[in-house]
This record gives C-alpha cells, structure tokens and sequence, in this order.
C-alpha cells in the first residue's frame, strides 16, 4: 500500500535508506542512526511530504519532498527517493511516484523537481517516468573542509 509518511515511519524508512543507498551505484555507508537523522530532517519541515510503500506493516520504499512555492505555482521538491534493493526495476518506483503525482496534483502542485547524478540509472528512472533535464542549469557545491581546524 502507497500511503504518506508519518513519524511512526521513520525506522523502516531509515532502513531502507540505508540499504538501497549501501548499493551500487551509490555504495553509501549510512549507519541507521544517521539514516534515520536525514530523514528526520527531511521530513521535520512543515512544508514537507513524504509517501511509503509498505508490505505487510514493513517501508519498502520512501519518499521525501517538500511543497514549496516557486513564480509559477507550489513544487514538489524531491529530496530523497529510494526502494528497497530487492523491489528495484519492478515498477514500484514509478508506482510511488505516479501515487505522488496524482495526489499532489489535486492539491494544486504545479510539478516536481529533483537533482540525481548525471549518467546513474536514478536518471534514466527519472527520465521514464517524465522528468526532463534543464540544460541551463548547473548543480554547485561548496566544502567548509579547509576551514576546519
């Protein structure tokens, strides 16, 4: 069942954060506690909005977001998306999605936004399932790393 997130989430949801992060391509070591801190986070907004698939009482994937206002109209904003490794390439993604899409739309969201790694299969899930890049737009990064003493 497709549903939205609630707190009583976020220890199935952290697992599975871990453990589709923990694979190829991303090869992530999050430990729960930290996974469970991020979506904590992520979720803690009250512009956030979230949405599980759960089987049988157990997350099976999660996703993160948060409505946000923008020129034309309130966005998505995707900040996490991850199934459970075993549940990738069957639809359950999209299936998340489209759940996501059609809800949002009735409450007048305009459209969804994310960022995923250029060349990854997260890109040409999203690219399936209706996201277009934007050509003229550039992801920037800036670490505090030198400054830490």
């Amino acid at each position: 069942m497709i549903r939205r997130y609630t707190a009583d989430d976020l220890e199935g949801a952290a697992e599975v954060f871990r453990s589709a992060f923990a694979g190829e391509p991303w090869n992530e070591n999050w430990d729960i506690e930290l996974a469970a801190k991020r979506i904590s986070e992520l979720m803690s907004s009250p512009q956030s909005v979230g949405y599980v698939y759960a089987d049988g009482g157990v997350i099976r994937a999660v996703l993160c977001g948060r409505k946000l206002t923008y020129l034309h109209g309130t966005e998505y904003v995707i900040d996490e998306f991850c199934v459970a490794p075993d549940l990738q390439h069957c639809g359950m993604g999209s299936a998340v999605l489209a759940h996501a899409e059609n809800e949002l739309a009735e409450e007048n969201v305009a459209a969804m936004a994310l960022l995923t790694g250029k060349g990854k299969p997260s890109e040409r899930f999203y690219i399936k399932n209706g996201f277009k890049g934007i050509d003229d737009m550039v992801f920037m990064y800036h670490s505090f790393e030198k400054r830490r003493v």
